[in-house]
């Protein structure tokens, strides 16, 4: 591989409009208990960070499937480009099979390249720390519905770079 080939690194990530209990407190002997919530809207999204700090995303509105993580890489796999892509990947089941294994040899010849981290190692992914600053720093949990949270998100994604930044080095 060429020294100078971009480098993806792609995640699924969740987000709600009301942030997860983090912590508690409670009388001493008693139990703490917490009512469960009604469901409520969520945000998917796919992004794929490039070593130039580009980032490229997608959301949807419904669980991510393998297909959609197929879709993302075609998108990937069709942008022009001058050097090889290595996208480094976790171990999440809708990131491998049967489907994903016959894509990646016609991603390979758009220069496309899947290679996995190793098992239970978020700390080498990059975009865990990009996915970290937005659920826990970024994000304002201000949005009421649905419709606000897609708009939080999108904004963030949207900003990153330039209104939200990650130094990494």
């Amino acid at each position: 591989m060429n020294s100078s080939a971009s480098c993806c690194i792609l995640t699924n990530q969740v987000s709600a409009p009301i942030p997860p209990v983090q912590y508690g407190w409670g009388k001493i002997g008693q139990t703490r208990a917490v009512a469960p919530l009604a469901h409520r809207q969520r945000v998917n999204v796919l992004g794929a960070l490039r070593h130039d700090g580009q980032l490229i995303w997608t959301n949807q509105q419904r669980p991510t499937t393998r297909d959609d993580v197929i879709a993302f890489f075609d998108q990937i796999a069709a942008q022009p480009h001058k050097v090889p892509r290595i996208v480094l990947i976790d171990n999440a089941g809708i990131h491998k099979g049967d489907p994903i294994n016959k894509k990646r040899r016609q991603w390979a010849k758009h220069g496309l390249y899947l290679y996995y981290l190793p098992p239970y190692s978020p700390e080498l992914n990059r975009i865990e720390i990009l996915w970290k600053h937005a659920k826990h720093f970024w994000r304002r949990f201000v949005a009421k519905n649905g419709a606000d949270l897609l708009d939080e998100i999108q904004s963030l994604m949207s900003d990153f770079g330039s209104k939200f930044t990650i130094n990494f080095g």
